[in-house]
């Protein structure tokens, strides 16, 4: 069973359908992609998954257990950690002291200071995190996500801002913690970190499902390159 469903999602908005009767799975100790072109509906599944929009039809469920009606704070009470396409860091408190609020919110939340340690931000632990550069401030944001000890770990287009070497080190990263037995959700436009770290690919487009598998099928997938990833070079 996976540690994490949605399933048949559904989501309206007025009479537009975002996603239409949407399946998504995510087991423990696997990075799962979640790739499509903007407006595909990705970040509204994201939603859904962790409680910021009710679905119209379908249902999620977190290690087993049936979460839909939940908000998010129960969500993330019962293991669901979560990243924004926006970068959310409290800007006005320092480095260290984001990962203990977080902490502090879980009864049993993780030590900031290994945190920091594990993400190489332990340098700047004591520097404001509004004035940390972005490619950092999105492990900052990540080491929030920890802090609270999550199952299921979803991230939203976290490697937006890092350079190469630091999204090349941010993709090993992701397949350390999915080897500590999390499940991590990936919402990302770059393809070679979603193709290097993925161990699954799901792909929307216009709110539904075109495509699952292994990255290698997706790749050749002919509803995904016309969709979105166009002919191969």
């Amino acid at each position: 069973m996976a540690l994490l469903e949605a399933r048949a999602v559904t989501v309206r908005f007025g009479g537009n359908v975002a996603l239409a009767d949407v399946d998504l799975t995510a087991e423990a100790g696997q990075v799962t992609g979640l790739i499509g072109p903007n407006g595909a509906g990705k970040t509204t599944l994201f939603n859904v998954v962790s409680g910021l929009i009710r679905p119209k039809a379908g249902r999620v469920l977190l290690d087993g257990r049936d979460v839909t009606r939940l908000g998010p704070a129960a969500r993330a009470r019962r293991g669901l950690g979560r990243t924004f396409q926006r970068l959310e860091i409290f800007g006005h408190l320092s480095v260290r002291d984001n990962l203990r609020v977080a902490a502090e919110f879980h009864r049993d939340g993780l030590p900031a200071d290994g945190i920091l340690e594990r993400l190489g931000l332990a340098d700047i632990a004591d520097v404001r995190a509004d004035s940390v550069p972005t490619g950092r401030a999105r492990l900052v944001e990540l080491g929030r996500a920890l802090a609270v000890r999550p199952k299921a770990l979803l991230l939203d287009e976290p490697a937006s801002g890092q350079d190469e070497h630091e999204t090349g080190r941010f993709g090993e990263l992701l397949t350390e913690l999915a080897a500590d037995g999390l499940a991590v959700v990936l919402v990302e436009h770059d393809m070679r970190l979603v193709m290097e770290a993925c161990d699954v690919v799901h792909v929307l487009d216009l709110g539904r499902l075109i495509a699952s598998g292994p990255p290698d099928r997706i790749r050749a997938d002919a509803a995904v390159l016309d969709a979105y990833l166009g002919a191969p070079s």
